[in-house]
């Protein structure tokens, strides 16, 4: 078998680091495998042959939003060399890199496997960017057009159920955490340690929150990573005069002596994947105080639960991402019980090491995972591969389903006041209303049962009664907007129209979901 993947990640150009050996070791999995990664146009980005039938090839896009292309053109000279014959596609996320997965199958029929190592549904993702949101409709689309998913958690496969029949649950892979042990001086009397990125998904300024709340000077953070929100979390420490209970430590390659310092672990991210630094934490015998994503829940069970045979497990304190009192109460209960902090750090690295231990032939499940992609290809022509492309864009995302039903009702309305008027004869203000409220029925039916997949009976006279009423308040918004830009601000007509519907368009939308169509 002979794998193409297609990924992110760029810590693959560097020569020791774990990603590069991991996928050397996928690669004695396959006849070949070729990695194709995004990178600008740099000079230290080139080809190379990482091992005997491992080949890796740089994006070296110009411009970041062409890379699609730059993906496509690297795809289509690998096929050209080694054929298709028992190619599967990979794709590190449903994203981006799965629509260049999606045309790649859509051109050259090939089984496409996607990976997902973020919880995209989690509604902290959604809520987080405009940029998610549009991930979140790529997701749902590339899910569905897919042949097979792997994900990290059973978190993300009870998400994402709807999207695919087909999916492996297995978890990023690393080992019993062991690093080298150094001396270092103790930081804080009692030091939380956050492990990870700093970004705004990571949510850190939750920690510098509690830390003002507590008002403990023997308390401290020991921030280890590195990223764009660092400034803004210094000078939001120093405005909030706890700077001096923070230390940044950067990024570190040697974590052990941050994790025997420290007196337990803190995660307070939106969303989360899995979680390697919390099993890493949890491996050095730290309690764990984490929000409900990734591993929290899964692997770890919130203080008070119970596993299976009734063993309490007592190892994490579990709190919403935005619970600012969970987390202050949380924190204070291992601050100021040792007995209880020790029991969870020992509970914590048990529920640890028998998790590791499931990961047992990671390699070959991997592996799995990808091979059996192929069964799931149904073979189809280029002119089938097109509407199942079609269909499925149509059954994914809900815009386009919006969109065309919208153009649908429109449509109606005109076409049947020019049959009513000059066909029937009907007077053409008898035959606006009568087309007008046929439309309206249409459009009714359509939003209802087609957009938002709403197949509940009961009560759809009021839903009717509410769809009239948005569709008033659509025509005064109409109105009001074209008077405002043609004789407000003086544009021409046609385009104030444009511009009106656009509007008008969107707030239906709105309306109808949060309104009408509500689930």
């Amino acid at each position: 078998m002979k794998v193409i993947s297609i990924g992110m990640g760029q810590k693959i150009f560097e020569e020791n680091s774990a990603v590069r050996q991991r996928m050397i070791e996928y690669g004695k999995m396959f006849d070949q495998l070729h990695l194709v990664v995004f990178t600008p146009n740099d000079s230290k980005f080139e080809n190379q042959t990482l091992s005997r039938n491992v080949f890796l090839y740089p994006s070296k896009s110009k411009i970041r939003a062409f890379y699609v292309f730059d993906f496509i053109k690297i795809i289509a000279k690998i096929l050209k060399k080694i054929g298709k014959n028992n190619v599967v596609i990979t794709c590190q996320d449903p994203f981006e890199t799965g629509i260049v997965g999606a045309l790649i199958k859509l051109f050259y029929n090939l089984p496409l496997h996607i990976q997902v190592h973020t919880d995209f549904a989690h509604k902290y993702f959604r809520e987080s960017s405009m940029l998610n949101k549009i991930r979140f409709l790529m997701a749902e689309f590339v899910l569905k057009y897919s042949d097979r998913v792997r994900v990290v958690s059973e978190r993300i496969k009870k998400s994402i159920e709807s999207y695919s029949k087909n999916i492996d649950v297995l978890p990023i892979k690393m080992e019993i955490f062991q690093g080298q042990s150094l001396e270092i001086k103790k930081l804080f009397p009692f030091m939380l340690i956050m492990v990870c990125r700093l970004e705004k998904e990571k949510n850190i300024e939750m920690v510098l929150k509690v830390l003002k709340n507590l008002n403990n000077k023997d308390m401290g953070l020991c921030l280890v990573g590195d990223g764009s929100e660092r400034n803004r979390l210094e000078k939001m420490a120093q405005n909030m005069g706890i700077f001096e209970q923070i230390y940044f430590a950067g990024w570190q390659n040697n974590l052990t002596p941050y994790y025997q310092m420290a007196d337990a672990f803190v995660s307070t991210s939106f969303y989360e994947g899995y979680g390697v630094s919390t099993i890493e934490a949890a491996s050095c015998g730290l309690p764990l105080i984490l929000s409900d994503t990734g591993v929290a829940g899964e692997v770890f069970s919130a203080v008070g639960g119970s596993a299976s045979g009734g063993k309490d497990q007592r190892s994490a304190f579990i709190c919403d991402a935005k619970d600012e009192k969970c987390f202050t109460q949380s924190i204070l209960k291992i601050y100021e019980d040792q007995g209880l902090r020790e029991k969870m750090g020992e509970v914590a690295k048990e529920v640890a090491q028998k998790h590791l231990a499931t990961l047992d032939d990671y390699f070959k499940k991997y592996a799995d995972s990808i091979l059996k992609t192929s069964e799931n290809l149904k073979q189809r022509n280029f002119i089938s591969r097109i509407i199942n492309f079609k269909l499925t864009i149509w059954r994914s995302i809900i815009f386009v389903r919006y969109f065309i039903c919208g153009i649908t009702a429109a449509t109606t309305n005109i076409g049947l006041l020019y049959i009513f008027t000059d066909i029937v004869g009907i007077w053409y203000l008898y035959s606006s209303i009568l087309s007008f409220v046929i439309s309206l029925i249409v459009s009714f039916s359509l939003q209802k049962f087609v957009v938002f997949k709403d197949m509940k009976t009961s009560g759809v006279h009021y839903q009717f009664s509410k769809f009239f009423i948005v569709a008033v308040l659509g025509i005064i918004t109409n109105t009001v907007i074209m008077f405002v830009c043609v004789d407000v601000f003086g544009i021409w007509y046609i385009l104030a129209q444009i511009i009106a519907g656009f509007f008008v368009m969107i707030q239906n939308f709105l309306l109808y979901k949060f309104f009408i169509f509500n689930k």
